[in-house]
């Protein structure tokens, strides 16, 4: 059987690893891999990251492949969430271009480069991997931090190796807190008394006194 006719089988499916491409071919190891590299080149599938791919034929067919672009974000490193420059740039907190998906992680820091784009992960203790919804956009379901979340993951990530943090440290960052409510505030202030570490006791208020700058 022509082994291309077997990709047809996976076209409904949003991601799939090369377990799942072997027991649709009837293929050795060695024969296997040499597909997979001769359908990459003919973008019959897609490689997301090592192991792991879509056919093109799925991804051509997206209405909207932004979305999707999102989903597999999640999918890349488990578990993640979309967070830092890309939720904050989103939100036009951070007004500069972002050329990345940027995601928090529990796992190692890491970073994949695929047809769609550069993917970002950064890790964070057990304790603050929270603040994120689950967010429903058509067949997909995205995992994307709170405006007050991406925020404090962005200023975590910034300020780790910082001995303090001052009010013009945060003004050399260049934060539109224009949108920034006092719900947000208080949101924001959860996650600095999570991270009970001494210099993000006064960074609620130092955001406040941005925010009414």
């Amino acid at each position: 059987m022509n082994q291309v006719q077997n990709l047809k089988k996976l076209e409904n499916l949003s991601y799939f690893d090369k377990n799942t491409l072997s027991q649709y071919t009837d293929l050795s190891d060695n024969s296997l891999y040499t597909n997979i590299n001769r359908w990459i080149k003919n973008e019959k599938i897609i490689q997301l990251k090592k192991g792991l791919y879509v056919t093109g034929s799925y991804f051509n067919k997206l209405a909207d492949k932004d979305i999707y672009i999102e989903f597999i974000a999640n999918k890349l490193k488990t578990p993640s969430y979309l967070s830092l420059e890309y939720v904050l740039n989103k939100y036009s907190i951070l007004t500069q271009a972002i050329f990345s998906h940027t995601s928090i992680t529990l796992k190692s820091k890491k970073t994949f480069s695929n047809k769609f784009g550069t993917f970002l992960y950064k890790n964070i203790k057990d304790d603050l991997f929270t603040g994120y919804q689950i967010i429903k956009k058509g067949q997909f379901e995205i995992k994307q931090a709170t405006k007050a979340k991406a925020l404090f993951d962005y200023l975590y990530q910034k300020t780790c190796k910082t001995k303090d943090i001052t009010k013009g440290l945060l003004l050399s960052y260049r934060l539109n807190l224009d949108e920034f409510t006092n719900k947000n505030i208080k949101e924001f202030s959860i996650y600095c008394q999570k991270a009970k570490i001494k210099k993000y006791e006064t960074l609620p208020n130092l955001i406040k006194e941005l925010h009414d700058y």
